[in-house]
C-alpha cells in the first residue's frame, strides 16, 4: 500500500507541475491525526474483558483541479491505520509480517463541481459528502448528484444518492435516496426545510445497523431479526430553525418519519420522530450551553415502526456526547443495539433512537491557546428497555455522563485534545442485572492544512 501511495502522490505532483500548460490551477490540503484511546465496561458489565487500549492514525489528502470558477474536479483520499494492526484490524490475528504496512487507502471523494451554462444551477456529480441536519438525518460519503440553485435569501438543492446497487440483474436490493432542501438565511435568522424519500426496495435498510447484516430468503428478500422485507419506502420531513446574535445562539431540529414497509407480508407504517434543541450563550471568555434531544422508541404492542429511524444502515453520523455519542474519540459506543422492528432496545452513537438526553456544558477560553470543555448529560429511553435479560425486568434510565476536554494549540495549526469521560450507569444501560460504570480516556493530535 505504501508503494501505491507513493506512486499516487508522484503522479499528482507531476500533474501539478504540468498544469500551467493546460491553464488549470491546482489546490491541495488535508488533515493528519494521531490518537490514543482507552475504554472499559462498554458492555455494561465488569465480568467480561472488553477493555481496549491502542493508538490509531488517519491522514486525508485533498487535491482540487480548477479550470475556472465554473469547473473543478475535487478529490479526497483517506488512509486509516491502527498501530500494530494490519489494515486497521483490531483483532491482531494476522501473521507478524502482515503488520508492516496499512492497506486500507480509500477514495473519499471524487466529483465534478461545475456551473450549468445559462442557468443559476451548480452541479456536483460523483462520490461526495452528503450532510443533512448534521447527521440527524444523514451524513456520509456516497456516489450521487447535487443540483443547487441560489435565490437570495433562499438556496434550493436537489439531491440524489445511489446508496446501494450490488446486483445489476435485479432491483430487489437497490436503495436510492432523493431529497429537496430549502435553506434560508436573512440577518440573525436562518432555517432549513428538507423532504427526503428513500426507495429501499426489498431490503432491510433503515431497520438494521452496521453491527449486523441481514440474510436472504429463497425469494431473494432480505431477512433480519426474524422478518422479511418488501416495499420499503421511507419519507422524512425535517425542519430546522436557528437564531444567532452576539448574545446567544439557538437551534431547533424536528424530523418526522413517514412511509411504510412490508414486514412478513404485513404493512407497517413509519411513525418515529426526532426533536432537538440547543442554546449557546457567550459571556466574556465562557460559553454556556443547554439542550438535548428526544427520539421515539418502539412500543412492544404496536405493529408499526414507532421508533425514529435513519435513511440508511450506516451513514448517520450525529456526534454528541463523548461516550454515548462518539464525540472526538469517534470509535466505539456502548450497547449498539439494532432496536427495530423489535422492542426493548435502544441505539446510541451516531444513530440514537429510543433515546433522549438533556445536557449542560461550559467552554472556557482560559488562554489564547488553551480551551477547556466540561459537559453533563442525563440519558434515558423513550420506551422501557430490557434491564435484566435473565428476568425480563425493564427500566428507562440509562445513566449520567460527564465529559471533559482540554484543547491546546501546539504549533503551526497543530492542536492537542486531551479527553476524559465517565458514564454513571443506571439499570437501562445494558441488559445485565448490575450495570457497571463505563469510562474512556484518550488524546488526539491533529493538524489541518
Amino acid at each position: 500500500m505504501r508503494k501505491n501511495l507513493v506512486v499516487l502522490l508522484a503522479v499528482l505532483m507531476a500533474v501539478a507541475i504540468a498544469l500551467p500548460a493546460f491553464a488549470v490551477d491546482f489546490k491541495y490540503g488535508g488533515m493528519m491525526r494521531v490518537r490514543w484511546y482507552s475504554y472499559n465496561n462498554f458492555d455494561g458489565t465488569d465480568d467480561a474483558d472488553d477493555h481496549a487500549n491502542y493508538f490509531d492514525q488517519r491522514v486525508r489528502m485533498y487535491f482540487t483541479f480548477v479550470a475556472s470558477e465554473n469547473l473543478q474536479l475535487v478529490t479526497k483520499w483517506e488512509e486509516d491505520n491502527v498501530w500494530g494492526a494490519k489494515g486497521g484490524d483490531r483483532d491482531l490475528t494476522h501473521a507478524t509480517s502482515d503488520f508492516r504496512d496499512p492497506y486500507d487507502m480509500e477514495t473519499k471523494n471524487v466529483y465534478l463541481d461545475f456551473n450549468i451554462p445559462n442557468t443559476p444551477i451548480r452541479a456536483k456529480l460523483g462520490q461526495q459528502g452528503f450532510g443533512l441536519f448534521g447527521g440527524r438525518i444523514i451524513a456520509e460519503d456516497y456516489t450521487g448528484a447535487k443540483f443547487s440553485m441560489p435565490f437570495d435569501p433562499v438556496k434550493v438543492t436537489l439531491g440524489y444518492i445511489a446508496e446501494q446497487n450490488v446486483d445489476y440483474s435485479s432491483e430487489k436490493d437497490n436503495v436510492d435516496i432523493y431529497y429537496l432542501q430549502l435553506q434560508y438565511a436573512n440577518g440573525p435568522f436562518s432555517g432549513e426545510l428538507i423532504g427526503l424519500y428513500q426507495d429501499g426496495s426489498d431490503t432491510a435498510v433503515s431497520l438494521k445497523t452496521e453491527y449486523a447484516d441481514p440474510g436472504v430468503d429463497a425469494q431473494g428478500r432480505e431477512t433480519y431479526d426474524g422478518y422479511t422485507f418488501e416495499d420499503n419506502h421511507l419519507f422524512d420531513l425535517g425542519v430546522k430553525l436557528a437564531y444567532s446574535s452576539d448574545m446567544f445562539k439557538a437551534t431547533v431540529h424536528f424530523i418526522k418519519n413517514f412511509g411504510s414497509v412490508d414486514l412478513n407480508g404485513e404493512s407497517a407504517d413509519y411513525k418515529g420522530w426526532f426533536l432537538g434543541a440547543d442554546v449557546a450563550i457567550p459571556v466574556n471568555d465562557f460559553t454556556f450551553g443547554l439542550g438535548g434531544f428526544y427520539t421515539t422508541g418502539q412500543d412492544e404492542g404496536d405493529d408499526d415502526v414507532e421508533g425514529y429511524v435513519y435513511p440508511g444502515a450506516v451513514g448517520d453520523s450525529f456526534y454528541w456526547a463523548e461516550i454515548m455519542g462518539f464525540g472526538v474519540l469517534d470509535d466505539m459506543t456502548p450497547r449498539a443495539y439494532t432496536g427495530y422492528p423489535g422492542a426493548g432496545e435502544y441505539t446510541a452513537g451516531g444513530n440514537p433512537s429510543n433515546l433522549y438526553t438533556l445536557y449542560a456544558s461550559v467552554d472556557w477560553q482560559a488562554l489564547e491557546a488553551t480551551k477547556l470543555h466540561l459537559a453533563y448529560y442525563y440519558l434515558g429511553t423513550a420506551e422501557d428497555v430490557v434491564a435484566n435479560a435473565a428476568t425480563g425486568e425493564k427500566d428507562d434510565s440509562v445513566g449520567s455522563e460527564v465529559d471533559f476536554r482540554l484543547t491546546q494549540k501546539v504549533v503551526d495549526g497543530l492542536n492537542l485534545d486531551v479527553i476524559g469521560a465517565y458514564l454513571f450507569a443506571d439499570d437501562a444501560f445494558s441488559g445485565t442485572k448490575d450495570d457497571d460504570d463505563a469510562y474512556e480516556v484518550g488524546a488526539r493530535l491533529q493538524w489541518a492544512f
